[in-house]
C-alpha cells in the first residue's frame, strides 16, 4: 500500500484551493487546525495597514471581481469545500493529537499551508519531506500594499523545504502586481503560481519512490 500524502492546514480559505489542486497526486487527509494562522504585524506601521486592509477589503473585492474571476480561471482554482470525510481536526498541529495522526498514516510526503508557528521539534520527528508555501497570505498582503504608494514592488512566492538547519528554498517565483492587481486581488494571484510551483515539487519528490515500487514489482 503506498504512503499518503497529508496537508495539514488552519481555518483559512485557501487551504481548499491547495486541497483540490494536490489531491489526486495522494492527498488522502487533511488535518485541520482550530483557526487561521495568526498575524503578527512587525510594526505600528504594520499594524495599521492590517486595520486598513480590513476595513475597505470588502469594497475592493467587489470592485475587483473581474480580476479574481480571470485569477481563478487561469490555474483554475477551485473552490469547493474540502469533504468532511478527509478532515481531522485538532487544536493545534503541535498537540500529541496531531502526532498521533501522524504516526498513524505515516505519510511519504507532508505538506503545510497557513497553519500557526510549528514547533521545530515536531518538523524534526517528521521521517518524511515537509513542504510548504511562502509567504502567508497575510504577510503577502502586506508586501502587496504597493497598491497605496507611489512606487509598485514586486512580490514573490516561494516553495520551502524543512530541513536541520530550517526552512530552505526549494523553488520561487515573482508576482509582477500591476494593472487592475490590488492587494485584495493579491491571495488569488499567489495561488495562481505558488499551486503549479508545488505540484510539481511534489510530483519530482514521489517520483524516486514510484520508480521503486515499479522496480519491486
Amino acid at each position: 500500500m503506498n504512503r499518503p500524502i497529508v496537508l495539514c492546514v488552519g481555518e483559512h480559505w485557501s487551504s481548499a484551493y491547495v486541497y483540490h489542486a494536490i489531491r489526486n497526486l495522494g492527498v488522502t487527509h487533511v488535518i485541520m487546525e482550530k483557526g487561521p494562522s495568526p498575524f503578527e504585524a512587525e510594526s505600528s506601521h504594520d499594524l495599521l495597514l492590517d486595520v486598513l486592509m480590513k476595513r475597505i477589503s470588502p469594497v475592493m473585492k467587489w470592485m475587483s471581481r473581474r480580476r479574481i474571476a480571470e485569477l481563478k480561471e487561469r490555474y483554475p482554482l477551485k473552490d469547493e469545500p474540502i469533504p468532511m470525510h478527509h478532515i481531522l481536526k485538532v487544536t493545534s498541529l503541535n498537540d500529541a493529537r496531531t502526532k498521533m495522526w501522524l504516526d498513524r498514516l505515516m505519510p511519504e510526503l507532508l505538506i503545510f499551508h497557513e497553519t500557526g508557528p510549528i514547533d521545530p521539534d515536531v518538523l524534526n520527528r517528521m521521517d518524511c519531506p515537509v513542504l510548504t508555501i511562502r509567504p502567508s497570505m497575510a504577510a503577502g498582503q502586506l508586501e502587496a500594499y504597493w497598491a497605496l504608494r507611489a512606487n509598485p514592488d514586486i512580490c514573490e512566492v516561494r516553495i520551502e523545504q524543512w530541513t536541520e538547519q530550517g526552512w530552505d528554498i526549494r523553488d520561487r517565483s515573482l508576482l509582477y502586481l500591476g494593472g487592475t492587481d490590488n492587494f485584495v486581488t493579491y491571495p488569488y494571484l499567489q495561488l495562481s503560481v505558488a499551486l503549479p510551483l508545488l505540484r510539481c515539487q511534489i510530483e519530482q519528490m514521489l517520483q524516486p519512490a514510484k520508480q521503486e515500487r515499479r522496480r519491486i514489482e
